[in-house]
């Protein structure tokens, strides 16, 4: 872990970040944009038109802090614990939080991936058995495999397990899609209680193309954009602020 402090100084705004709160039980992930900075005091952050304000505003007052993820101008994924300061709806709905704080600053993969949200099911394959299913969120997909994000306990030490492989199923009601086996390259803490793995094809998918299609439109960004509801564009004009 390193220090997060300035680690963000120098990034471009305008640049699509995410934050996971506590929200019944569970946790919900939202995309925001990073929009501004004071350094070294806070950052400013928009929230997504796809959330409404009275949908999110009491899991965003119940939680006074929260992972917050981004990639810096570096090219290095960029995760760390936030906390929230303020937050406003009009004439944008933004939040303003502190710097991050113990960062956990990995270099991206060199071959390009993109970013997905797809519930799946990812099954770790052990020489004594399999144990139970991990569920969790297809996070990215690349040319040379995903990224699996899991939340709770450590599930694995990949310590004395040299050709750990997996298998992961997206969950879609009535059409879970399987994605195949994979070799486990990696397992990081990218957040509070949040396990991201590294999978590596083990055989690239012949039909790489439509299931990079299936994946996108599995995402749940990409469902909401479809669905027939009117996602934000709110006319309120009221200004919340958090509690210190």
């Amino acid at each position: 872990m390193q220090n997060g402090i300035g680690v963000l100084a120098n990034n471009r705004f305008r640049q699509p970040a995410q934050i996971s709160l506590q929200s019944n039980g569970g946790y919900q992930t939202l995309n925001i944009t990073l929009v501004g900075q004071q350094y070294p005091d806070y950052l400013i952050l928009e929230l997504s038109r796809q959330y409404r304000w009275q949908d999110v505003l009491p899991q965003l007052k119940a939680n006074k802090t929260f992972a917050f993820t981004t990639v810096a101008a570096s090219g290095e994924q960029i995760t760390g614990t936030v906390d929230l300061l303020s937050m406003t709806q009009f004439p944008q709905k933004l939040l303003f939080v502190s710097y991050p704080r113990e960062a956990n600053i990995q270099p991206l993969r060199t071959s390009p991936r993109i970013p997905v949200n797809c519930s799946a099911e990812l099954q770790l394959h052990h020489a004594e058995g399999n144990g139970n299913p991990l569920s969790g969120t297809v996070v990215d997909v690349s040319g040379k495999g995903i990224g699996f994000q899991y939340r709770g306990t450590q599930p694995v030490s990949l310590e004395g397990e040299d050709g750990l492989q997996a298998s992961v199923t997206v969950t879609e009601p009535g059409n879970d899609l399987s994605l195949g086996l994979f070799h486990v390259k990696s397992l990081d803490i990218v957040g509070p209680g949040v396990w991201q793995f590294g999978l590596a094809f083990k055989n690239k998918p012949d039909e790489f193309q439509n299931l990079l299609g299936k994946l996108l439109m599995a995402s749940s960004e990409v469902k909401a954009l479809l669905s027939d509801n009117d996602i934000g564009f709110e006319t309120l004009d009221n200004t919340l602020q958090a509690e210190s």
